[in-house]
């Protein structure tokens, strides 16, 4: 669960400004780096990012009232916000998942009915608990909607426009989980190695600007499917956009291994000096709490005091069980 409010996104920018602002020195891509480069940049570029208010995030407004409707979203909000999903999963190679008609109602039930009763930003959202059902919700909706809050949920504060990237992109960040510092469970919903679809939904507070949006993207038969993939890694193996990492960005290595322990991670600018190698701090072991999203072992840290520079490479080593590298670039070329 994410919440964002004006302050913070203040002091994003801030933090943002000064983390970004260090002497870059230019490294070559090789061939097949420079082509992977380009392929993420030309889908980057291709995405929508459109900003959207609560006159224009609907096709049709909830009705907060009997006879209750969860409304009907732009579609071209739903489709962008999908583009980036599925544009992330690529990044980590995993399929792209599908976005159904159905999973989609349920999704925006489970918006507009966190958005009825106001839901603070806090764990409780998760599946309504807590909340009463208003009278004019169907106990039927309301299961749904309890079912659907299960997935992720970003609280947006002050919500007067915002783009769906923004959204996913702050999920996948994973800066800010209200679940705790290294909490990485909404990044795990959208890189899930099970998962084959997800539906979008999102609606403004009754009577707040609270932009509540919601992922639904946990369903039973996906759960007991195998993983696609036995790992996934942040950041990406290969290459991988700067722009998704901050100094509060937690990395992370989840495997379908069970690791009990909490290994020691150490990580390597190859472009400045191959021999030094910078210890990774706040490393924690979510062990299987994962589980459901393909991972027996999702474990999370960071990066420590190597410096992050555009266009260089790094190597990462997660005690004895993972060794890869990675090369940044800039999504926007």
């Amino acid at each position: 669960m994410k919440k964002h409010n004006l302050l913070v996104a203040i002091v994003a920018v801030v933090e943002c400004i000064a983390f970004t602002a260090q002497p870059v020195q230019a490294a070559k891509y090789s061939k097949s780096e420079a082509k992977q480069v380009k392929y993420f940049q030309r889908k980057y570029k291709n995405l929508d990012k459109a900003q959207y208010n609560r006159n224009s995030i609907y096709q049709q407004a909830p009705n907060f009232a009997n006879p209750f409707s969860p409304g009907v979203l732009n579609p071209a909000y739903i489709s962008t916000t999908m583009d980036y999903v599925n544009y992330y999963r690529d990044l980590v190679g995993l399929p792209s998942e599908a976005n159904p008609d159905d999973a989609n109602r349920s999704a925006q039930i489970g918006a507009a009915s966190l958005a009825a009763v106001n839901a603070s930003a806090s764990l409780q959202a998760h599946g309504l608990i807590n909340y009463l059902r208003p009278n004019y919700i169907s106990e039927n909706d309301w299961g749904i909607a309890e079912n659907a809050t299960l997935g992720n949920i970003n609280f947006l504060d002050d919500a007067h426009s915002a783009s769906a990237g923004e959204i996913v992109t702050d999920l996948m960040r994973e800066d800010n989980n209200i679940a705790g510092a290294g909490n990485i469970g909404h990044r795990a919903i959208i890189l899930s190695t099970r998962a084959t679809r997800m539906g979008i939904g999102a609606a403004y507070g009754m009577s707040t600007d609270m932009l509540y949006s919601v992922e639904y993207g946990l369903f039973a038969d996906d759960i007991l499917r195998a993983p696609v993939k036995s790992r996934i890694v942040y950041p990406a193996a290969k290459v991988f956009p700067y722009e998704l990492v901050g100094k509060d960005t937690p990395w992370s290595y989840s495997t379908t291994k069970r690791i009990s322990s909490k290994p020691k991670i150490y990580i390597t600018d190859l472009t400045k000096n191959k021999k030094k190698r910078y210890r990774a701090t706040q490393v924690r072991n979510f062990k299987t709490l994962f589980y459901g999203e393909g991972y027996a072992t999702t474990i999370t840290y960071r990066p420590g005091k190597v410096k992050l520079v555009n266009t260089h490479k790094y190597k990462v080593q997660i005690g004895k069980y993972y060794t890869y590298t990675f090369r940044f670039f800039r999504q926007k070329g």
